[in-house]
């Protein structure tokens, strides 16, 4: 089933399709904006990196996240918080407890990624 762009998702429909976690699906993405539905299992992190021109901000919608932001404590999240990295600040995001993290992901198109430690580029 292809869920981009639709009017309607239903979230619980896109989690039994994709199964498993780990597991990323596009859910909207026009000129202006995306949005990305990431799901990922205990102890899975995302790649330390950071947006030189562009903030980023995620709904938690299941499990706990311990947000690592570059001059920032660690700020662990669950269900219903809204997180937000200011643009240039190094994060890495870090699923922890017994459960998959669910986290809607909403941005700006192609916005660069750039490693924290390597410099690459990626996306």
């Amino acid at each position: 089933m292809n869920f981009l762009n639709r009017v309607h998702n239903r979230v619980s429909d896109v989690c039994e399709q994709k199964g498993e976690a780990p597991w990323v699906e596009r859910l909207v993405l026009t000129d202006e904006v995306v949005a990305t539905l990431i799901c990922m299992p205990p102890g899975n992190s995302s790649r330390r990196h950071y947006h030189p021109d562009n903030d980023e901000f995620w709904v938690v919608m299941g499990g706990e996240l311990v947000w690592e932001i570059e001059g920032e404590d660690p700020i662990q999240t669950k269900q219903g918080d809204v997180m937000r990295v200011p643009k240039g600040k190094a994060h890495n995001i870090v699923t922890v407890g017994p459960n998959d993290s669910l986290r809607l992901g909403i941005g700006i198109p192609d916005i660069p990624h750039i490693d924290s430690t390597t410099g690459e580029l990626f996306n």
